[in-house]
């Protein structure tokens, strides 16, 4: 029997401090839609300087307190589809699937909790 992939909880967040950064990008939390913010309200996506063997496209890192955290979260992973990334949390507990405006200003996080894939074939949201 097939595990059914539950109804992610999505976070829907826009680009702050747009062009003071050539490898980072910060993003607010705008809307949070089918629960509550499984994130901080904040968000640091850099680019990869090619610091770890998983060689991930991006890392994001969560804003604790009144301070970016020290490690990261999640390395962001291609997939088959333009501007949708994967990572996770809790060693493949939790899948999180970001989706990008084609112009990076916006991202859609989607929180799968206690889900995890890494077959994108087909990626349905």
């Amino acid at each position: 029997m097939a595990t059914q992939k539950p109804t992610p909880v999505t976070h829907i967040f826009k680009e702050v401090n747009i062009g003071k950064y050539k490898t980072t990008n910060h993003y607010e939390l705008v809307e949070v839609k089918n629960g509550s913010s499984k994130l901080s309200n904040k968000l640091n996506i850099s680019a990869n300087r090619n610091c770890a063997l998983s060689m991930p496209e991006y890392w994001l890192k969560l804003h604790e307190g009144n301070k970016w955290a020290k490690k990261w979260l999640t390395g962001l992973f291609k997939t088959p589809n333009v501007n949708i990334f994967y990572g996770d949390t809790k060693h493949k507990t939790n899948l999180l699937l970001f989706e990008f405006s084609n112009d990076k200003r916006f991202l859609k996080v989607y929180f799968y909790p206690n889900y995890y894939t890494s077959n994108f074939t087909n990626i349905k949201k």
